[in-house]
């Protein structure tokens, strides 16, 4: 399942679906798929866990906000846009992709809930920030 949906995507922007599209799940996949890799490359290999990822021991709703802001930035108002005179939506893609930056580092600061031992509760030993540019001892 997606981390997000259209109704997500409408508390951001109401009239998202007013505009031509009326639907953007498979956006919402390709979101999730993202922020898997975006997660391989940024937090996984910093955590020292053996093997792949196992996304069913993610928190999804950690990823909620991340994903509506990705959607909006690299999916949904690419389409609308004309590309021409920096429209209003080039100038929401560039707002909505600085949102998603701040997203991800506010999410990997606050510690990826990721149910390592599978005992369906995330314990504070499976939360812990990732922490960018700085030597943690």
């Amino acid at each position: 399942m997606a981390y997000s949906t259209d109704g997500d995507l409408q508390v951001i922007l109401p009239d998202i679906l007013e505009m031509g599209i009326e639907s953007f799940a498979d956006e919402h996949a390709r979101a999730k798929a993202d922020i898997l890799r975006e997660l391989r490359i940024n937090w996984w290999v910093r955590k020292n866990i053996q093997g792949d990822i196992d996304e069913t021991k993610l928190t999804e709703s950690q990823f909620e906000k991340l994903s509506a802001y990705l959607v909006l930035w690299k999916y949904a108002l690419p389409q609308l846009t004309n590309w021409h005179d920096e429209d209003r939506f080039q100038k929401m893609i560039q707002f909505y992709k600085a949102r998603y930056g701040e997203e991800l580092e506010m999410v990997l600061r606050d510690g990826i809930e990721y149910d390592a031992d599978g005992d369906s509760t995330v314990e504070q030993e499976e939360k812990q920030p990732v922490h960018h540019g700085r030597l943690i001892r």
